[in-house]
């Protein structure tokens, strides 16, 4: 008899950790690779975690979160880049990496054009590049 997976008491752990790496020199090319050197974990493993297939152990979120805070050059709580239903402490990732406004990449389409999902998100003030005005405010402006 198989037994399906348990259910997250709370909900789904989300991370911005690709969106702290493209803030850096470091990670913005290769990122994956040279963020896994520097954090002493697999490629793999920060694969599976920025692409959101598993849930990271402490371990690995403490590895990533020190090799970020030696890039960067200050300290990060690891709760602004992995927290369910995407509560981080700090709520905008430009705030968290010192950034002046920005928008990610994939804010536009190929013309240059805002995409509906960031539709009213100004520079600097987006959560996370999959969930811009949060995780909680996408699921709330789905459609049942």
């Amino acid at each position: 008899m198989h037994k399906p997976p348990p259910t997250q008491a709370f909900g789904p752990v989300i991370n911005r950790v690709s969106d702290l790496m493209i803030h850096t020199n470091r990670y913005a090319f290769h990122g994956v690779t040279r963020l896994a050197v520097d954090a002493k974990v697999s490629p793999s493993s920060v694969s599976r975690l920025i692409n959101g297939k598993m849930n990271p152990s402490f371990a690995l979120v403490a590895r990533i979160t020190t090799a970020l805070e030696q890039t960067l050059g200050y300290r990060i709580d690891p709760r602004d880049l992995v927290a369910e239903l995407g509560r981080f402490l700090t709520p905008h990732t430009c705030d968290l990496a010192s950034c002046q406004g920005c928008l990610p990449e994939n804010a536009t389409d190929e013309f240059g054009d805002i995409k509906p999902t960031f539709a009213g998100v100004k520079p600097g003030k987006w959560v996370t590049s999959r969930h811009p005005k949060g995780y909680l405010e996408t699921k709330k402006g789905e459609s049942k």
